[in-house]
């Protein structure tokens, strides 16, 4: 089992490639390696293998943890681990939502269709609780873990095209579908307006010989049948790997040599260690390029991620200053200390609270 060490020292400001990681930042990396060592304790136990992948595999290779500028963190299993996890996180990690397409939250706004990625959240928003904030590194927002499925790609590439093609129209109509049914879920304007879900429903028919039963569950059908196809190639009958939602998504080049995912090997991450898969310089450079090991200071995704929850507790904060006393003094001075205007109020509490 992996495990991971942090102090003060940690959370301190630090700049890393001349990036300033702030100590707000840092309390999230801790946050979030918290979950990793939960997830890994599920893992252990039933001897379950997962990787780390994406920008977390960069992190551990080329800077021997997080990227500076990166601020989530992304594993891999394969299908048959993959499966075998969700079984038993349902019941072994009861503090946590992990959500998949058949177990969801969309009052939310949040939904993930079967191609994509499992995603383990401690909570579901800001909590500044002094309990909850003692437990998870003073760090009041919503953590997690994003797991990808790996299935084995087919040798013919017919098969392969198939697959591919129908699981993008399936994708696209669970978008169709959940523009139409969900007042929180939004989608650009026209995008998939021209989809008439009756007759995308028989041309899956058509396709697969799978009939979706518009009475019953019809995200859970779609999203089922997008699982059977993607996982419907076998091990002995492949040589690549892949996540089909990268496939599906945009990302064609990320194919990657099954034995470079054969055995997984342990190496260092912050002040602990995470699980890389024994290729992983085949993996990263088919992802990144042969100068992966060259840092590019660029972030898929709005920086921070939780941007958005800060936008809440700011507006909610500067409206109701007396609301702001019972949050930490050191997260209200870091995520204000670039606004002038509103130093006057801080100040003030920030004083209040080192009396």
């Amino acid at each position: 089992m992996i495990s991971f060490k942090t102090d003060e020292q940690f959370y301190s400001d630090e700049e890393r490639c001349g990036f300033k990681v702030n100590s707000l930042m840092k309390r999230c990396w801790a946050a979030q390696l918290q979950v990793l060592e939960d997830f890994d304790a599920v893992c252990s136990r039933h001897s379950l293998k997962w990787f780390a992948f994406c920008g977390t595999l960069l992190g551990a290779v080329r800077h021997k943890g997080f990227i500076p500028w990166d601020d989530d963190m992304d594993v891999c299993m394969l299908r048959g681990d993959y499966n075998l996890f969700l079984q038993y996180a349902a019941k072994e990690m009861p503090g946590y939502f992990v959500e998949t397409y058949d177990r969801q939250y969309p009052e939310d706004g949040f939904y993930t269709d079967g191609l994509g990625i499992t995603r383990i959240n401690n909570i579901h928003k800001a909590d500044f609780n002094p309990p909850y904030l003692d437990a998870h590194h003073r760090f009041p927002y919503t953590v997690g873990l994003d797991v990808y499925p790996m299935d084995y790609v087919p040798r013919n590439s017919e098969e392969y095209r198939t697959i591919i093609e129908i699981n993008k129209f399936i994708l696209s109509v669970c978008f169709r579908y959940k523009s139409l049914n969900w007042e929180r879920y939004s989608i650009p304007d026209g995008a998939y307006a021209g989809i008439d879900l009756d007759q995308a429903y028989d041309s899956i028919y058509r396709a697969t010989g799978v009939k979706i039963d518009k009475r019953g569950d019809v995200l859970r059908q779609l999203n089922d049948l997008a699982v059977r196809l993607s996982s419907y190639t076998k091990s002995k009958d492949a040589d690549m790997v892949a996540c089909m939602a990268h496939m599906t998504t945009g990302h064609p080049h990320m194919i990657f040599p099954k034995k470079a995912f054969s055995k997984s090997i342990e190496i260092p991450f912050e002040k602990g260690s995470v699980y890389a898969p024994a290729g992983y310089d085949e993996v990263l450079s088919i992802n990144y390029g042969k100068g992966y090991m060259k840092p590019v200071n660029a972030s898929p995704h709005e920086y921070p991620y939780y941007k958005q929850q800060e936008r809440w507790v700011r507006d909610h904060v500067i409206k109701n200053p007396e609301y702001a006393e019972d949050m930490p003094a050191y997260y209200i001075m870091d995520v204000y200390d670039e606004d002038p205007e509103k130093k006057t109020v801080l100040d003030q509490i920030y004083r209040k609270e080192q009396e």
